[in-house]
């Protein structure tokens, strides 16, 4: 089972960004999407950040602590059952520095490694498609640089990569 992942955080140019947003999508499109408050990152976000990720945030009960993100995402995890592989379009970032620092306690059923994936990877023939069938996914209020719905973005690319043959490294 893939589970695909996206954050967002206060800013690729820190050495240690801190975690806003989380979302990951399984296979099935079944969802998991939480957020911090803005005491844990508000003032460590970058001006970037300030502008395309801080205004889709959506708040109200999304907003938990860590402890609690922790504890349900392990949670959802397990509870999607098999072995699972996350797929991100970023590792170093989304993975390495996000995930692996949030969960200290791996899911049993959790791979220790990531798939990249990228559309600026799939080359020349396939690469056009892609872009347009992510464009396609923001459209009605659905926006960008919001993790749930880059990590939903991500899952319809894949798909439609894995349906024109693309096979993933594990």
């Amino acid at each position: 089972m893939y589970l695909y992942l996206d954050t967002e955080f206060t800013g690729l140019d820190q050495s240690k960004p801190d975690l806003i947003s989380i979302g990951l999508v399984d296979d099935s499109g079944r969802e998991f999407y939480a957020e911090l408050p803005e005491s844990h990152w508000g003032v460590q976000c970058n001006e970037w950040v300030h502008f395309n990720v801080l205004p889709h945030l959506w708040g109200g009960e999304y907003v938990q602590s860590e402890a609690s993100i922790r504890e349900k995402l392990v949670e959802w995890i397990e509870s999607v059952g098999g072995s699972c592989v996350i797929v991100t379009d970023c590792p170093d970032a989304d993975f390495f520095m996000q995930l692996k620092r949030l969960l200290p306690q791996w899911p049993k059923n959790l791979t220790p490694w990531p798939i990249q994936f990228s559309v600026w990877s799939m080359g020349d023939d396939m690469q056009p498609e892609l872009q347009q069938l992510i464009d396609q996914y923001y459209v009605s209020g659905r926006h960008e640089h919001h993790a749930l719905h880059d990590a939903h973005a991500l899952r319809c690319a894949v798909n439609y990569a894995i349906e024109k043959g693309w096979e993933p490294d594990l």
